[in-house]
């Protein structure tokens, strides 16, 4: 939020932090300016490159505690880079660490005095071949130059006649922003620890500006942040709704139903929200990878998803007074779960993701391609995975879901081995009962390879006790949940198969964690009909939309 939001996020990141699991509807500002991170921690880069689209220059400063843009400098090219001030290199167009043949230096000369404002620094630098304006933690100097040694600007110095120049250096924050194609310096800057370069294409604001960055194009502007002697982390600071014009062609494909895409846009526009300050510690809001929302700028941007977005201006999810958290995931093959069977303690019970039998989503299956799925392990596989994951187990015996949910997805898994040990894993200890085994989703049955149970004589037979139940005197009739046991003249024995046999199939349907909206239920919602806040209110129990 430019604005208040925007001080939670640069300065009181832990308040922001708790602001994320409830926000009422006083604090929710109507289009909001966040920051994603593009490129940042290992990805950092040396230099990044920017082409404006619409051919207008840049203007070049920071953004202050509530995100507003404050204005240092401007330049009337089109293809700049920004590269950190340490020797760098052009390579294939990018600027990468210095080796060989160095393109823009870490040494200049810098020109007696100061200047009190960028138009006087910029018309000394004209003076002088290759000087360029540069603003030095509050300061504007005139610098020459960019060379790799000091030694080799002390020689320029001599040729160029500038006896009254100093050889300098910048500090570890410094960027120095340049031509792309020549490596000429434009502009330099050093915020110290104080601030950090923003870029903001074109020279005004009367046109909405569209910049390519990395192979993609982006509305909003530009920050660099430089930790000390790194590498330069991409921020886009952008509106929240054109985030969300980002977003949606990447969640959604332009074909969909209409309504099915304006509730990926409610939804995405609550998530992101919801989870601003997430990567505080980066220092940006969200990312642009799964670990938030696929987020690659507008270069997938249709009319379709733009009048999704657009329709749905400033809507979000709301329970009870507060921002909800609106998940979402590709298909879950007849039924959504409850939070709190999928992620525990950490998925919080929040009463509007519960589970629901899905009566819509079916009618898609044959055009989702993920619907239904099939893996098949061997014994000695299984008992590989559990060994690196640091159980010791013995040959696997058996394998099957021992607790299903309400909705009929799977709660809980076991493993038993010959040693007549067993493993039990569960959807809450770090939604094992999916990621274990890397499957799909946890809506799934298990059935034995080769092995089978007799039933009554040795001629019917079933593959496995799973979905078989159990009759006792009185009648009663209760499904048989884990491995079988029967009563011998000895004791008491756990039954198994007659073929032992060397694998374990899993059939199963659906596509993700099974928690909040379906996508392609959504597609089959609107195809019969509904709107994007009946689809939002089937998925998202008890909520409003507005």
């Amino acid at each position: 939020m430019a604005g208040k939001m925007g001080k939670f996020v640069i300065i009181f990141f832990v308040a922001a932090i708790c602001l994320t699991s409830m926000v009422s509807a006083v604090d929710a500002e109507i289009n909001p300016t966040i920051q994603v991170g593009l490129f940042y921690g290992q990805n950092a880069l040396p230099g990044a490159n920017l082409e404006n689209y619409t051919g207008s220059g840049y203007r070049l400063g920071y953004f202050d505690e509530d995100l507003h843009f404050v204005t240092l400098g401007h330049t009337p090219e089109t293809q700049i880079s920004m590269v950190k001030t340490q020797n760098v290199s052009l390579s294939n167009g990018n600027y990468v660490d210095g080796t060989g043949s160095v393109t823009v230096g870490c040494y200049h000369l810098q020109m007696p005095g100061s200047y009190p404002d960028f138009e006087s620094a910029a018309a000394a630098a004209a003076a002088l071949q290759g000087a360029f304006p540069a603003w030095i933690e509050g300061t504007y100097f005139v610098r020459v130059g960019a060379y790799a040694t000091k030694e080799a600007a002390t020689a320029a110095q001599n040729t160029l006649g500038l006896s009254d120049a100093s050889v300098t250096g910048t500090s570890s924050y410094g960027v120095t922003v340049v031509a792309t194609k020549t490596g000429r310096p434009l502009f330099q800057f050093d915020g110290g620890t104080s601030y950090t370069l923003g870029v903001k294409p074109g020279l005004d604001d009367a046109t909405e500006m569209v910049t390519w960055f990395k192979g993609y194009r982006y509305y909003g502007s530009f920050r660099y942040v430089r930790e000390s002697g790194g590498n330069l982390s991409g921020i886009n600071v952008v509106p929240l709704e054109d985030y969300v014009r980002g977003v949606l062609p990447y969640e959604m494909s332009n074909d969909w139903p209409l309504e099915a895409l304006k509730a990926q846009a409610v939804c995405a526009r609550t998530y992101a929200y919801m989870n601003l300050g997430k990567h505080q510690k980066s220092g940006f809001d969200i990312c642009n990878t799964t670990d938030c929302q696929v987020y690659q700028g507008a270069g997938l941007s249709n009319t379709r998803t733009d009048q999704a977005a657009a329709e749905t201006y400033g809507k979000y999810v709301w329970y009870a007074g507060e921002l909800a958290q609106t998940y979402y995931f590709s298909c879950d093959g007849g039924a959504t779960e409850d939070v709190k069977n999928v992620w525990g303690s950490s998925g919080q019970n929040l009463p509007y993701l519960a589970g629901v039998v899905d009566i819509y989503e079916p009618s898609v299956a044959d055009k989702t391609g993920k619907y239904n799925w099939t893996v098949t392990f061997t014994k000695q596989e299984l008992k590989d995975i559990l060994h690196k994951k640091g159980y010791l187990c013995d040959d696997i015996v058996d394998f099957y879901v021992a607790e299903y949910t309400p909705t009929g997805n799977v709660y809980k898994i076991t493993f038993l081995d010959a040693a007549g040990k067993s493993w039990s894993f569960v959807n809450t200890t770090k939604e094992y009962a999916r990621t274990l085994l890397g499957l799909n989703s946890i809506r799934y049955t298990i059935s034995s390879g080769g092995g089978k149970f007799f039933v009554n004589d040795s001629s019917t037979t079933i593959a496995s006790a799973s979905g078989a139940y159990a009759v006792d005197g009185a009648g009663n009739i209760t499904a048989i949940t884990g491995t079988p046991y029967v009563i011998t003249g000895s004791g008491t024995e756990q039954l198994v198969s007659s073929s032992a046999g060397n694998s374990f199939t899993i059939t199963g349907s659906g596509w993700g964690h099974n928690v909040g909206m379906s996508q392609w239920g959504a597609y089959a919602m609107a195809e019969q009909g509904k709107t994007y806040d009946e689809i939002l209110k089937f998925y998202f129990t008890g909520v409003d939309v507005r």
